[in-house]
């Protein structure tokens, strides 16, 4: 069995709820979104950590967003405004205005050329000087967004199911992925073979892109607000609760198998967040506690950490080397993972 614990390297206290945080593509720097709405960057130093405060979205801060190929990251809030900002400078290249509801989900595409932004039941895609290039209207607010390994598809989740967009200028076409309850979630397995979505109504759904079937796996006690894809594609791992539900997509499939349980956890869990290269998950939420679990070959963690505070955001960084754990009293701390044998 692949072994590996967190190991605490560094930490800084932010004054404020860190609602979200994102790396920069060479694992140096994070972004971080606070709930009264400061914009923090964070860096590492011989020393330890250093922050700075950059800006601020009145009433509060919803999402950032770094660029995967750039020094550049976006920030969103509920003042209704996306900021596109210059990490070296620290300033602000360009302040936007997309709608008149908030903007309250962000992801780039991994070619960093587009950032995608829903504002509302709107989706916008925006190049990274800022300029609008394409926007589209759902039925419903989007309640997640998330792109294909290759960046020609875009999930939009909504009421009614998962909406994707192929992202193919000029033209730009859409097909339904429909279910009568909310999509919460949307994540493409990284082969780019499922479509898995949380719902509403207390269950999974996933659709095999090849052919469109829909299949479903219930029996959660509540919403499932997490979904997350092992790098390889075989696991995806869920929760709804205090508890992580894995699904095997190896051999003849989550149909043909039973899901297994990963217990330790007391209060709801917020966060999960699979390794990028590795079979690792961490998970983090409510009690706490900050878990680092091998899918598939354990159901025990293999590893437990006790945070400050409730844990609101989980990161790997890019290079796979560490994990940024950000705290609902304002904390984030850096774990090296460390490979035993």
């Amino acid at each position: 069995m692949k072994s590996a614990i967190l190991e605490p390297r560094a930490s800084v206290a932010l004054d404020d709820y860190i609602v979200d945080c994102a790396w920069s593509p060479d694992s140096r720097s994070l972004a971080a979104a606070g709930g009264a709405g400061r914009i923090f960057l964070v860096e590492k130093v011989p020393q330890g950590l250093v922050s700075r405060t950059l800006g601020e979205h009145m009433l509060g801060a919803l999402a950032v967003a770094w660029s995967p190929k750039a020094a550049s990251f976006a920030s969103s809030g509920q003042d209704g405004t996306l900021v596109f900002w210059d990490a070296a400078s620290g300033s602000a290249a360009k302040h936007l205005r997309p709608g008149t509801a908030w903007t309250g989900h962000l992801a780039w595409r991994p070619d960093g050329e587009l950032l995608a932004a829903a504002t509302g039941k709107s989706l916008g895609l925006w190049t990274r000087d800022g300029e609008c290039v394409q926007r589209v209207e759902h039925a419903s607010s989007i309640a997640a967004l998330a792109w294909d390994k290759p960046g020609r598809d875009l999930a939009a989740a909504i009421n009614g199911g998962v909406t994707v967009h192929r992202v193919e200028p000029p033209r730009f076409t859409a097909r339904e992925y429909k279910w009568p309850a909310a999509a919460l979630t949307a994540a493409f397995s990284p082969n780019g073979r499922v479509l898995a979505s949380g719902m509403q109504d207390g269950s999974v759904h996933f659709w095999y892109l090849a052919t469109g079937r829909n299949a479903q796996m219930r029996g959660y006690a509540g919403r499932v607000q997490l979904t997350a894809w092992s790098a390889n594609s075989r696991y995806l791992a869920t929760s709804a609760g205090a508890e992580i539900v894995v699904w095997d997509f190896g051999g003849k499939g989550p149909e043909g198998s039973h899901a297994r349980q990963l217990t330790g956890h007391t209060d709801r869990i917020d966060c999960i967040a699979f390794h990028p290269t590795g079979p690792w998950l961490a998970s983090a939420g409510r009690d706490w506690r900050v878990s680092l679990w091998l899918p598939g070959k354990a159901d025990r963690a293999l590893d437990a950490h006790l945070a400050n505070a409730a844990v609101t955001v989980l990161r790997w960084s890019p290079d796979g080397r560490e994990l940024a754990v950000a705290e609902r009293s304002g904390r984030v701390t850096i774990y090296a993972l460390v490979e035993m044998g």
